[in-house]
């Protein structure tokens, strides 16, 4: 708590309680005025919220939580005040947290009404960086009705939200209800100009404006993404040459030759759900066939976490036994996590542990013993410490530098294994920079107490409002800096706008493959029922594509995983390009054949194949 207490910003607090207005002093420039335009202005629409927002609003917390959830104006004489939704810790559900005014008067059953407001993220505790709230207008009399509930996102940057819906019922001053609940997660949401406006029947609902995101860099012919694609072949292609004799060692023309990558060098995964490894149902089924077809590395979610490994000896065994079905399905597998320093994340004993845990260094890396014992020489990367610049809980009784020690253990247990330090709040939003600089000098620190990083793992969750893909790339050159790999290890798009979701999966993709640092990318799950964030799957429920399925087979099933055909000249010899990593190269002439495997490194390679 001691770290969301040092990013509050809240000043001048005259009142709090249940019914209490604040006031805080401006954290950063309110947003532009985002007026209605003129047409629709004509239309006359009136307001269905009250005149004082500040002095009619309700303020409403059934979490629990401590301290109590916060809501907060900025001083009056500001021309555009600005409500301020804080949590410092984080709630149980949406709704156990709100803020809510009455209808100032009346709305009918099929009238159109348009809400607007700007809202900005000013923290929140999340891998996307993004604040999470809903927006909801309903009422309880006559009866219950609920005109519309919707899910929002708000990034670091102003963002206007335009959400157009049609009444459901006839709603009175004293029945309506307009709410805005932010119960999700440790956060400080900013909302300004706040107007919910009603039109009657004198507009329709498709003439009224909706906020659709987009993002610089998404047009077909962007440059970024042409200098992108040129530098992928330059940097993850390389020229065969392929020399085909016969059994006399004599050059064979016209002899043909399937070329295919089989392996990449490159990382392609995916979360998986270790219990759907195992499980004999249908759903299961098509669960491990579509894995088996889109993805060379998996990531078990959960199975091999503190709190999962250590609760029974079945747990462990299903982890066990999920990465036997892996290998023998010739997957790379990467492990996830060893320690994951809050409280939240560990086993409930060591939470339980009294003051000042002089165990907990020692059960720490027994732990780290134990699991990586068990799983040694099968593991080809493990994220050693997880999200260790926001989860700090361990370090209140120990040094920060006890995590070196971590490294160190596991290099010695497992010395092939890729040691990770991975990380969130990167990649994602305006503050990835000075999220990075943060990052990098906990590294530096790590490294000078000894700890044998190999790499760097940013996790890449996307929400709604997405970074340029040229500031990504900007971004990857800050993180470069270090000298150390890097992968993107838990990746997604958490939009219910699948186009957007695409056309980002694309662009992301696409401008990780082309920087030179980057090794791997991993996706955090791939179906919609068994994904933490469901509208970020690759699959609905039914199994259907979605969009970003369809992104992922045309360039990492496709584009980049080459599979041509060429056709030896009179000296016996054919040439091509192909993507790095481990090919099989079957020859077929005067009615034999010959199957060879081989690995294309980045300086190309000459290869000799004799028929029997």
């Amino acid at each position: 708590m001691d770290d969301l207490a040092s990013l509050l910003k809240v000043r001048h607090v005259l009142a709090v309680g249940v019914l209490g207005v604040c006031t805080f002093t401006l954290a950063a420039a309110p947003p532009p005025s985002g007026a209605l335009s003129g047409e629709l202005a004509a239309k006359r629409p009136v307001s269905l919220l009250p005149d004082d927002l500040a002095g009619s609003m309700i303020l409403r917390d059934h979490s629990g939580i401590a301290p109590p959830a916060t809501a907060t104006w900025s001083p009056p004489t500001d021309s555009r005040p600005i409500l301020r939704l804080e949590t410092l810790s984080r709630p149980n559900n949406p709704g156990s947290i709100s803020v809510r005014w009455p209808f100032r008067q009346e709305a009918k059953r099929g009238d159109v009404v348009l809400a607007r407001f700007h809202a900005r993220a000013d923290y929140a505790r999340q891998e996307s960086g993004e604040a999470m709230f809903q927006f909801t207008v309903e009422q309880a009399l006559p009866e219950f009705a609920r005109h519309i509930l919707l899910p929002l996102t708000a990034g670091p940057d102003w963002v206007l939200l335009e959400i157009p819906f049609v009444m459901a019922r006839d709603a009175g001053p004293t029945e309506g209800e307009i709410t805005l609940g932010f119960g999700t997660i440790a956060q400080a949401v900013e909302i300004a100009g706040l107007q919910v406006i009603n039109f009657g029947d004198r507009a329709k609902i498709t003439e009224l404006p909706q906020t659709r995101f987009s993002y610089e860099g998404r047009a077909p012919d962007a440059t970024w993404r042409r200098a992108a694609l040129e530098r992928i072949e330059q940097i993850r292609t390389a020229p065969m040459e392929i020399c085909v004799l016969d059994a006399a060692a004599q050059p064979v023309p016209k002899a043909h030759i399937a070329v295919r990558l089989v392996r990449p060098a490159f990382i392609f995964g995916t979360e998986v759900d270790a219990s759907f490894l195992l499980t004999d149902t249908p759903e299961a089924a098509k669960y491990r066939a579509k894995l088996i077809e889109l993805f060379d590395t998996a990531v078990l979610g959960n199975g091999f976490k503190w709190p999962n490994w250590s609760a029974s000896p079945e747990r462990r065994a299903e982890a066990l036994r999920a990465t036997d079905w892996l290998e023998a399905n010739k997957f790379r597998m990467r492990g996830h996590n060893l320690v994951w320093p809050g409280d939240k994340f560990s086993p409930r004993r060591m939470v339980k542990l009294p003051a000042p845990k002089e165990k907990l260094p020692l059960l720490i890396k027994e732990h780290i013993r134990d699991i990586m014992t068990a799983t040694r020489g099968r593991i080809i990367a493990w994220d050693v410490v997880n999200e260790l610049m926001h989860e700090r809980d361990y370090f209140k009784f120990m040094p920060e530098s006890e995590a070196a020690e971590w490294f160190k253990l596991a290099r010695e247990l497992d010395p092939r294994a890729k040691l990770f330090l991975n990380e969130y709040s990167m990649l994602n939003s305006r503050k990835s920079p000075e999220n990075i600089a943060t990052f990098l000098a906990l590294v530096a620190r790590l490294r000078a107490a000894g700890a044998p990083i190999d790499a760097l793992g940013i996790q890449g969750h996307v929400g709604r409002q997405v970074r340029t893909p040229m500031d990504v790339l900007a971004d990857l050159d800050l993180l470069a800096a270090a000298g150390l790999e890097l992968q993107i290890t838990e990746f997604d798009v958490n939009s219910p706008d699948e186009e957007l979701q695409a056309d980002y999966t694309r662009d992301f993709l696409i401008a990780l493959y082309s920087h030179p640092a980057v090794t791997g990318f991993t996706m955090w799950g791939f179906w919609e029922k068994k994904h933490w964030k469901p509208d970020a799957g690759m699959f609905r429920a039914d199994w259907s594509d979605k969009p970003n399925a369809r992104v992922w087979r045309d360039l990492v099933r496709g584009a980049w995983r080459t599979h041509v055909d060429v056709t030896t000249d009179g000296q016996g010899e054919a040439r091509t390009r192909g993507h790095l990593g481990d090919y099989e190269f079957t020859v077929s002439a005067e009615g034999k054949t010959a199957r060879q495997m081989r690995t294309v490194g980045r300086d190309g390679g000459q290869f000799t194949i004799q028929l029997p």
